[in-house]
């Protein structure tokens, strides 16, 4: 297995006024995790993390612009972090996040000079839910986020390019498949389609940051690329 590269690329300008960008996502599958068992642990924890921690408070939204809502497991994305938890599918499921990022990164001949740290939350969907759209930064330090599917019946994810969203929009529209990961520039706009059927859309999702980034990142672990 390898990761699949997917880009948002404009062809080379014409004027000294033509848009030039290039945004880039790949696809991978996870090894080795159990994703029974993750969703089992994901629902019993659900309520838990909910009634322990308050929504997360990122401008004037509390659910990170999803649409979920203030009683959410999303809305927690960053007043906890699921990677903490120590169980075995928990901790073969950070090692992969690590190994597909160091493939990303390679594919696309990034070099990092600094370290990584990774913030991770699960989001739980019932029959009817959708994410809004959304991103997750534009600051300076933008780097990756990445998006696991867990349990699924039949949606998708829905990636826009960032310069060309609205009229005639440029989408990926990705099929959530149980074990696919996805990792994506974290300024890209993505969405969901509606959540159909009675068991549970679990995901789990999650952002990463240079440590040089100056934020808070008391809930952050480092990611670990050995």
């Amino acid at each position: 297995m390898s990761i699949y590269i997917r880009s948002f690329q404009s062809s080379p300008p014409q004027t000294p006024f033509a848009p030039s960008w290039k945004y880039f996502l790949g696809d991978e599958w996870i090894r080795d995790v159990d994703f029974e068992i993750l969703s089992q642990f994901i629902l019993e924890k659900e309520k838990e993390i909910v009634n322990s921690f308050p929504p997360s408070k990122n401008n004037l939204s509390v659910d990170g612009y999803t649409g979920l809502g203030a009683n959410s497991l999303t809305s927690r994305f960053n007043s906890y972090n699921l990677l903490k938890y120590d169980t075995q599918e928990v901790k073969q499921l950070q090692k992969e996040i690590a190994r597909v990022h160091k493939e990303f990164i390679n594919s696309l001949s990034v070099v990092n000079k600094d370290k990584i740290w990774i913030q991770c939350w699960a989001n739980v969907l019932r029959d009817g839910e959708a994410i809004k759209p959304h991103l997750h930064s534009v600051h300076p330090f933008t780097y990756l986020g990445g998006h696991i599917t867990v349990q699924c019946n039949e949606s998708s994810t829905v990636y826009i390019n960032p310069i060309n969203q609205i009229n005639d929009p440029e989408l990926f529209k990705i099929k959530n498949e149980v074990g696919k990961i996805t990792l994506f520039q974290n300024n890209i706009p993505h969405y969901t389609t509606p959540h159909k059927g009675l068991k549970e859309r679990i995901t789990v999702a999650f952002d990463m940051i240079y440590d040089s980034f100056p934020v808070d990142k008391t809930n952050m672990i480092l990611l670990d690329e050995t």
